[in-house]
């Protein structure tokens, strides 16, 4: 990565970069000794040159080595709640994920970062799709899934935590 583009990932604030961040943040809590990636959504600056249709899918899919078991993630950070409820989608992507999860017969994650910094969010929260049912999740949902944001994944029983 030259200077300019160290510098665009560190200092910028736009979506793109700040998910950049925020997914580089994820897949660092998962132990290259446990978990494979098997498939990784491409960057806003590929996607630029020409766009890649595989993007719109989560933004990991992970396989747990131990157990050959794999499962999607889709990374959402959010620097707070907006009017009391955690907005981490659109009808048309929680459709999108919906149909991934259906399709490729997997379970999909959605981990999402609130407040502090991408890299280094205050709360962490792993939420399976199936209780993500909505767009705007109230606390009382999301809430059950909190995970101490420095701490690693762990697989087990075909959950996230």
């Amino acid at each position: 990565m030259g200077v300019i583009d160290s510098l665009k990932y560190r200092f910028s604030n736009s979506p793109e970069m700040k998910g950049q961040r925020f997914e580089d943040f994820i897949e660092s809590r998962f132990s290259p000794k446990y978990f494979k990636i098997v498939e990784k959504t491409h960057s806003f600056k590929e996607n630029s040159d020409r766009y890649i249709e595989s993007s719109l899918n989560p933004d990991f899919t992970f396989r747990y080595m131990p157990t050959g078991e794999t499962f999607a993630v889709e990374c959402k950070y959010r620097s707070e709640l907006y009017k009391g409820k955690l907005s981490w989608c659109n009808e048309n992507q929680l459709k999108r994920y919906n149909d991934f999860q259906t399709n490729r017969q997997i379970p999909v994650f959605i981990a999402v970062g609130l407040g502090g910094k991408q890299l280094n969010p205050d709360r962490l929260f792993c939420i399976p799709l199936s209780e993500a049912k909505y767009p705007n999740l109230f606390p009382s949902v999301f809430e059950r899934f909190e995970k101490k944001p420095d701490s690693y994944f762990f697989w087990k029983n075909k959950k996230l935590s």
